[in-house]
């Protein structure tokens, strides 16, 4: 029995790490391989290279293939029957924002939070033909905008490309554009709000009175479904979709919402409870593992692979979904079925909105790097993803939530985590910051003053050209001036180290991606160009401005040694 197994690890994948030479689980591994076996909610921060994809990639790879297994034997069908949609049309209290509040008969809500928006979508949407109908009473004091609003919009309405507003302040909103529309309305004013999918428009009322058009609905948007949405700011409405007599009767050729034909009616897929997983749908995964880029997405990929090696009957399928790759490939691999995705945030968007990939059956959400997907501006398309997964599972199991971080401490994580996470277990073994012994740090101060070398450079690299137009130039010392030959003295520092400790292997790392351009271009042009094969200077580029597949090759040539230096940002990390 491998040290996996001890932890509660199918021997199939004991014998897969095994085979990667892991004799025995880090800590990371060890802390969380049997929290995430064990059902609860993990926040985990660990110095790389400490086995975190293992501890969190082992146990998702098992749950996944024993679903799967059950599945097959037909235990699947045993679980407790889903309730049925609810016939009657009423505000969603699993579709909304966090601060908003819903009264039992699903027709009225309430926001009290004052410094932010939060909005609430219906539990039914209209789609294909027909022209429809509902009204909003304002209720209380306060801002509010109302409308309509397709599944994958912010419940910021208005504030997307999905979602069409209208505010009390008289102007309407769609995809942050803020225009003069009808008149500002206010309490115990009643909004009638048209949704024309023959025609493809939007229009609204004020107490009775047409207000005109007021958005002409995108073609891309023709076969989706558009909800009754709100968002409030210290506000109260209540709504009929007409189920009780509306106050002011639509126009003619207008329909209740609550009396669309079944087959113009989409249930919200944005519930508590998972449909039955009695047979696996196959663009449905039971994971979804989220990266900031597309390197670690791969990394993730290529480990999933290795560890699942000797899982059989059934096979679990994953796939890589990222940018770069045609998507047309990415769908036909959805549609023959998946079980584990992993991709970067922007194309796993494309498909979820695109209904190409569902979250219906998703078991697992992983979010990898946290930090770097918050500070790269995620925090919506996170929060929008984690409200479309049913919270609770068809087998009464609760959605599992992983969030892996640089840093547990840093405010946007640990804002995100009481945001979305259930009493997650906190497994930080990153520490201190600190050096391996094995590290020598050595730092160079560069001077100007007293070094003036710079003075009569004859190559020299390029630099930023801050200081263009400040007449930096030797002799006129000027804090400008200053800076500028600080600039040029580490480029000639950075030969020099090379040079007089005859490196043949390095990473330089650079503030900024036009640094990296010139440095490359200067050791180019010392060392007689790129096709030089004796160009002791020879180097590669690594940065977000280089193309996907370039960084990929250009980190393959250093890694097989076909080029001296890897210059780079902090992307390499």
């Amino acid at each position: 029995m491998t040290a996996f197994e001890e932890m509660g690890v199918l021997p199939e994948i004991g014998k897969a790490v095994e085979e990667m030479d892991w004799m025995l689980p880090t800590d990371v591994q060890a802390e969380a391989i049997p929290l995430i076996l064990g059902g609860g909610d993990v926040l985990m921060a660990a110095e790389t290279g400490s086995g975190k994809t293992g501890a969190f990639c082992l146990p998702i790879i098992q749950i996944v293939w024993e679903t799967l297994k059950d599945l097959e034997s037909g235990k699947g069908s045993s679980a407790a029957p889903t309730p049925a949609a609810s016939p009657t049309w009423t505000l969603s209290v699993w579709d909304r924002g966090h601060a908003m509040a819903v009264t039992p008969d699903g027709l009225r809500c309430q926001s009290r939070e004052q410094k932010e928006w939060h909005g609430c979508r219906a539990n039914k949407g209209l789609l294909g033909s027909g022209k429809y109908y509902y009204e909003a009473t304002v209720t209380d004091e306060g801002l509010c905008r109302v409308g309509w609003s397709t599944i994958q919009a912010n419940l910021d309405l208005g504030t997307d490309k999905f979602g069409f507003g209208f505010g009390g302040t008289g102007k309407k909103s769609n995809a942050k554009q803020f225009d003069g529309y009808g008149e500002p309305f206010g309490m115990h004013d009643v909004i009638g709000c048209y949704l024309d999918l023959d025609s493809m428009q939007i229009k609204f009322a004020k107490n009775g009175k047409d207000l005109g058009v007021a958005f002409t609905i995108p073609a891309a948007l023709k076969d989706v479904a558009f909800f009754p949405g709100v968002v409030l700011k210290n506000a109260e409405i209540s709504f009929n979709f007409g189920a009780q007599p509306f106050k002011h009767p639509p126009a003619a050729g207008f329909t209740a919402a609550c009396q669309a034909p079944k087959n113009n009616v989409k249930n919200s897929e944005v519930s508590g409870t998972a449909a039955v997983i009695t047979k696996k749908i196959n663009n449905a995964p039971q994971a979804i593992i989220i990266e900031p880029s597309r390197e670690l997405a791969e990394q993730t990929f290529n480990q999933i692979v290795k560890f699942k090696k000797y899982l059989e009957n059934p096979k679990t399928r994953e796939l890589l979904v990222v940018g770069g790759v045609q998507i047309k490939d990415q769908i036909s691999a959805l549609n023959a079925g998946v079980d584990i995705v992993v991709g970067t945030p922007g194309r796993m968007e494309d498909l979820i909105s695109g209904g190409q990939l569902s979250l219906t059956q998703c078991r697992f959400f992983v979010l990898d790097e946290a930090d770097g997907l918050l500070k790269q501006g995620y925090t919506e398309l996170i929060d929008r993803l984690h409200r479309q997964i049913p919270k609770i599972t068809s087998d009464g199991k609760r959605l599992q939530m992983i969030v892996c971080s640089a840093t547990l401490h840093a405010f946007e994580v640990k804002k995100m985590a009481e945001r979305l996470m259930h009493f997650p277990t906190w497994v930080d073994l990153k520490g201190e910051d600190a050096v391996p012994e094995t590290v020598h740090h050595v730092v160079v101060m560069v001077d100007p003053q007293k070094d003036n070398a710079w003075h009569n450079l004859r190559k020299h690299v390029q630099t930023d050209g801050v200081h263009h137009s400040d007449n930096a130039r030797p002799g006129n010392n000027t804090a400008e001036t200053l800076s500028e030959a600080v600039k040029l003295l580490k480029g000639e520092y950075c030969v020099r180290a090379i040079n007089k400790h005859k490196m043949d292997r390095a990473i330089i790392f650079c503030r900024t991606k036009l640094d990296c351009d010139n440095l490359e271009k200067y050791f180019n042009q010392l060392g007689g160009g790129p096709k030089n094969s004796s160009n002791p200077y020879s180097c590669v580029c690594l940065h977000g401005d280089r193309k996907p597949q370039e960084r990929k090759g250009n980190l393959e040539q250093f890694k097989r040694q076909e080029v001296k230096f890897l210059i780079c940002t902090d992307v390499a990390a």
